[in-house]
């Protein structure tokens, strides 16, 4: 096999399957990391037009060429290229004499995506992005029933194409015959993804469609893109590099500092919002029972996929103006407040951090439930928050034990930094009464 992942920690070299190779925890992963970091962190997958890595987690560990490789990124893959899992370090070996991909490629056919469940519920979204179908909550389309695995399918775009990829051990079926690898899609396709029924509508791109300008001697504002009215029509390939990407403005001190002004505002506004658990009882337990089951599957709202995309075209004051108007309309979206923590994060607002992430642990308590990623994500903020605030410190440690006994997980190497951490701030350890037995 010419392709390979290398180990640089241990040497051991992993074979790339073209049609698919998954990284992570997972009992029928590929390449296997080691326990504690992502179920599923990465798919590693041979187009037409190239070898493609997409990353299938949020978590924080998950870095590519030292950038922070999130749910629906997707990168070409070249020669040295290096993703690091948790403590894994795997370096991307292929032929010194690898071909680059065009410079050139058709915009992909804009995607309608039409979700029905076992009992006739359905949805439509247009899309812009990979979207995930499974369980946990770092999926996009998410679903509790158990025929559904934690992380099920990819639909995913590259080089004017849509595609999906089983990622589970579970059946993925299109047009009623199950996908062995994955397989490229077609208008009016229908896949079966467990128990969801997903209708595939592709439109070809239009020449009104605006494209993402070049800035260089450019004056005045830039054009609207297609989805700046929650329309989306333009596929995810500005991050990828198959294609030129356009030269983007990067975040100036006053955009930061703007959008700072307004997060504090925010801040405030969402700390003064309850988050009170459904009736248990009489109607309107069952009419909270009925408004559960016909949830949408939507991790994704059309407002979260727009701010998404402005974030990604560096228009991050736009990106938050929308997350803003939408959050305070609907201050109990998790899809919403998880965007608005990826812009926070994405411009260094590590201080704004907290609340969303907090917001979400609330809403996922309230519904009896836990977000296992907003806890470790809270962990890892309130760390970093510690260097400048010892009492967020004690928060992170108390993050990582809630994490422990909803999981299972021994986290105690995080706990041990985090108290080293601090120990080191307050100019070292001091004797307890238990040193002194």
């Amino acid at each position: 096999m010419d392709y390979h992942l290398q180990n640089l920690q241990t040497g051991e070299r992993h074979p790339l399957h073209p049609e698919r190779t998954l990284i992570g925890t997972a009992g029928h992963a590929t390449i296997h990391t080691q326990e504690g970091s992502p179920f599923l962190a990465a798919l590693v997958v041979q187009y037409p037009a190239g070898w493609v890595v997409h990353a299938l987690s949020d978590d924080p560990s998950v870095v590519l060429n030292k950038a922070p490789f999130r749910v629906g990124q997707q990168q070409t893959f070249r020669p040295n290229d290096l993703l690091a899992v948790g403590e894994e370090r795997l370096r991307f070996v292929g032929p010194r004499n690898l071909p680059i991909p065009p410079t050139t490629t058709r915009a992909a056919p804009s995607c309608c995506v039409y979700v029905s469940d076992a009992n006739g519920v359905e949805e439509c979204r247009v899309v812009d992005h990979g979207l995930l179908f499974g369980r946990l909550p770092v999926c996009h389309v998410r679903f509790a029933d158990t025929r559904l695995s934690r992380i099920h399918a990819l639909l995913a775009t590259h080089a004017g194409g849509w595609y999906i990829h089983p990622l589970a051990k579970g059946p993925v079926g299109r047009n009623r015959r199950a996908v062995e690898d994955f397989a490229q899609l077609e208008d009016g396709d229908e896949l079966q993804i467990g128990p969801l029924i997903v209708r595939i509508e592709l439109s070809p791109v239009t020449p009104e469609v605006p494209e993402l300008p070049a800035r260089a001697g450019m004056q005045g504002p830039r054009a609207e893109p297609a989805w700046a009215n929650f329309s989306v029509a333009t596929a995810e390939t500005a991050n990828t590099s198959e294609t030129p990407e356009p030269e983007i403005s990067p975040v100036t001190s006053s955009d930061r500092n703007s959008i700072h002004a307004a997060g504090v505002r925010l801040d405030r506004w969402l700390r003064t919002q309850e988050t009170n658990p459904p009736t248990a009882t009489g109607l309107g337990g069952w009419l909270g029972a009925q408004r559960d089951r016909l949830q949408r599957f939507w991790h994704d709202t059309p407002e979260a996929t727009s701010a998404r995309s402005l974030r990604t075209s560096g228009q991050v004051n736009r990106a938050f103006s929308v997350l803003d108007r939408a959050i305070r309309a609907h201050p109990d979206s998790p899809g919403l407040l998880r965007e608005l923590y990826r812009l926070y994060d994405s411009i260094g607002l590590l201080d704004l951090a907290y609340r969303p992430l907090r917001m979400i642990e609330k809403l996922s308590e309230a519904r009896g439930s836990t977000d296992t990623w907003a806890l470790e994500t809270l962990a890892r903020v309130c760390e970093s928050l510690g260097r400048q605030r010892p009492s967020m410190s004690d928060r992170a440690i108390g993050y990582w034990i809630k994490l422990e006994t909803v999981t299972g997980v021994s986290y105690a190497q995080e706990r041990a930094a985090v108290m080293a951490t601090r120990a080191l701030r307050e100019g070292g350890f001091t004797k307890t009464a238990d040193d002194e037995l």
